[in-house]
């Protein structure tokens, strides 16, 4: 096939699909950037460039034949690629006020370079989101956003950095920031051009008092899991998450002997996590199939028949599981809440036709849905619909959580029919009006094969990590 979009082969265009990578060094990330998203052809448009390391990007430029520009030179030349750098920018803030000053300027910026970027090509924003004392500001969230009512937001991939990573006492790198994003943004036939500010939500409810969050251990703010292969009964759920990832998140915010709730079981993972991490385990589920399961492996798991082949400690926890539609969970239903962790569906993404998992899932004779049931979220059409239902199912449970407990969410954002949903970010900013932000941690997928998306016309990128959304209730 030929590539009409870069100057990269089939070989080197797929590694930059992987929606995660480990950061190395700045001088890779840009090239790689640049590389990808300029054409295979010479041309006489040019790479904008914003940022406090021009010199780098010149150099990279000048090697590969490149026309770049700087955001203080620029006046009107025809664009094919633009990067803006704001990591610095966000190194310097101490709070949400010295960061609406700088999004003006990105904005005023990112007018100048539509009106000449060509069609169909691209934006990238590299941006963290930053801890500044007790408040965690989520402004990559809040850049994209408004950077959305001029291109359209395409894809994102995050930066994991390590303790062994080069360059991490750059200026622009603070010691408790390890991971940044890649947003990417393109000029084409639905972006609007023109800015209109956008009432994120995702500062107004941020105002975390000293000392009121705290925990007995730290999260990573990156991790990669590899899940012990699934037993027969928990393959029968087309999105079980697993107890490894439950069990990591239990050791950082619960005690020995916490109530813990999912109100959206599916085959136990959370209540089987809980039960061997020493805390009491609840949850509804809307599937009395899946009900059934969850029920029974937590009573293998508290009362074994054949104890000495299993366990060599005996595990007591109470657990109940209802045959229930989470809109309708009470306080009556279970003891007072100390955390929750769940994974909601991901809309109706398991109701899309011809997805490979699901083509997999048909030809073992296996469930491609979480049911028929016109109550399940999972059937959901339009997505607004969806979002409004499940933060109504979460606003209900945090009324159920004690003042201090905490609450985990697993998601991802979705890519439907060429359209990218921030599912991660819209629930956040909606669940912020109840909850505090905590840092996001990224759960980063390395055992699936890398597909070809787009491949010689466009970046489309293969969705390998999801979000571990953590809040904590006033």
């Amino acid at each position: 096939m030929k590539n009409r979009f870069n100057r990269l082969s089939s070989k080197e265009w797929l590694p930059f699909q992987k929606s995660w990578f480990r950061y190395v060094s700045d001088d890779k990330l840009i090239s790689e950037n640049v590389l990808f998203f300029t054409k295979a052809e010479e041309s006489h448009e040019k790479i904008f460039y914003y940022g406090n390391d021009y010199s780098s990007v010149a150099s990279i430029c000048c090697d590969n034949s490149l026309n770049l520009v700087s955001a203080k030179d620029y006046q009107s030349e025809p664009l094919q690629f633009a990067l803006v750098d704001m990591r610095f920018d966000i190194s310097k803030m101490t709070g949400v006020e010295d960061y609406l000053i700088v999004r003006e300027k990105i904005m005023d910026i990112s007018q100048r370079i539509f009106e000449n970027l060509q069609h169909k090509r691209f934006l990238c924003v590299m941006i963290p989101n930053k801890q500044i004392n007790e408040n965690y500001f989520p402004f990559s969230w809040d850049i994209a956003y408004q950077l959305s009512t001029v291109f359209s937001l395409k894809d994102e991939k995050i930066a994991c950095m390590s303790s062994d990573s080069p360059h991490v006492n750059q200026p622009y790198f603070a010691p408790d920031l390890e991971t940044f994003y890649c947003l990417y943004f393109r000029k084409d036939e639905n972006s609007k051009g023109k800015y209109i500010p956008v009432e994120s939500g995702l500062f107004s409810n941020n105002q975390q008092k000293k000392g009121l969050v705290s925990f007995s251990k730290s999260l990573p703010y990156w991790f990669i899991l590899k899940p012990s292969p699934r037993k027969k009964n928990e393959i029968l759920h087309p999105a079980k998450y697993p107890e490894e990832l439950v069990s990591m998140f239990l050791n950082v915010f619960t005690r020995n002997g916490d109530n813990v709730l999912d109100p959206m079981s599916g085959t136990g993972s959370t209540q089987i996590a809980a039960l061997k991490s020493g805390c009491n385990a609840y949850g509804t589920e809307l599937s009395e199939f899946f009900m059934e399961i969850a029920n029974e492996r937590c009573q293998n798991l508290v009362n074994p028949q054949q104890k000495e082949l299993f366990l060599k400690e005996s595990i007591s926890g109470d657990f109940k599981i209802l045959n229930k539609d989470a809109r309708l969970i009470s306080k009556d239903d279970f003891p007072p809440v100390d955390y929750v962790i769940t994974s909601p569906p991901y809309w109706d993404m398991l109701n899309m036709k011809g997805a490979e998992n699901q083509a997999k899932r048909i030809e073992k004779g296996l469930l491609t849905s979480y049911s028929e049931l016109e109550e399940d979220l999972g059937n959901l059409v339009n997505y607004d619909d969806f979002i409004d239902e499940l933060v109504q199912i979460y606003f209900n449970i945090i009324d159920l959580m004690e003042s201090g407990s905490y609450l985990t969410i697993i998601v991802k954002n979705i890519k439907k029919k060429g359209k990218n949903y921030p599912f991660a970010w819209d629930l956040s900013a909606r669940l912020m009006e109840r909850v505090v932000l905590l840092p996001e941690v990224f759960w980063c997928q390395d055992d699936i094969n890398l597909a070809p998306y787009g491949y010689g016309n466009t970046f489309v990128s293969n969705t390998f990590h999801q979000y571990c959304l953590n809040f904590m209730k006033p």
